[in-house]
């Protein structure tokens, strides 16, 4: 009984979402998440779709946000990639199971512009820098060997010097499109807000969990 009036008097948090700054909150519960030491708090699950309309997902790590867009990197001759570059349609899941939150977003990916790319890869740990260079990402690998192999001839090239960006690293933006912003409730009657973007303002919608 004292779950029902708890219910009955619940006051949801997602009806103060900014209309004129929809991706607020998410950059709110990514940074809520940092500060409370979850693992991996801006990682995401990426599906793509190829040239023949096959699904693909994997997860990646989200490493921009602003008041319009979502991105991340990756290798641009990777299967993602390649999967953007034939349609660029993209869906994404961020989840935080330990506070009862989940954000799913649609929206267009486009390449990432190679000042924002060489500016964070400038970032990166040294061996990261190496590990880059040294990945043909999604391609066929005879053996981890090999692969340690690859890494110790890059960190060797590149041991009196500053490493530069690969030509073949880069990233990709995502013009959100719709976002849902998911709380997690007792009995399963969840918080669930979808913000739609029809041209130049947004959209609001409470739906059912």
């Amino acid at each position: 009984m004292a779950g029902n009036v708890e219910t009955e008097n619940y006051h949801s948090p997602l009806e103060l979402i900014d209309l004129n700054n929809p991706l607020e909150l998410l950059s709110k519960w990514v940074e809520e998440a940092k500060e409370l030491g979850l693992p991996e708090p801006d990682a995401m699950n990426l599906a793509t779709v190829d040239k023949n309309g096959n699904p693909h997902n994997r997860m990646v790590l989200m490493r921009h946000i602003n008041d319009s867009e979502i991105g991340f990197f990756t290798n641009l001759e990777s299967n993602k990639a390649n999967d953007i570059f034939s349609d660029g349609k993209t869906s994404s899941t961020l989840w935080w199971p330990q506070l009862g939150r989940q954000v799913r977003i649609e929206g267009r990916a486009n390449e990432m512009n190679r000042k924002m790319v060489d500016s964070y890869f400038a970032q990166r740990p040294r061996n990261s820098k190496i590990a880059a260079w040294s990945s043909k990402q999604s391609s066929e690998l005879e053996s981890m060997d090999k692969l340690h192999q690859v890494f110790e001839e890059f960190k060797e090239k590149f041991a009196a010097e500053t490493i530069p960006t690969p030509p073949f690293w880069g990233g990709f933006t995502i013009r959100v499109e719709k976002i849902e912003y998911w709380l997690g409730r007792e009995f399963r009657l969840h918080d669930r807000i979808v913000l739609s973007k029809l041209g130049d303002t947004w959209a609001k919608n409470r739906i059912y969990p």
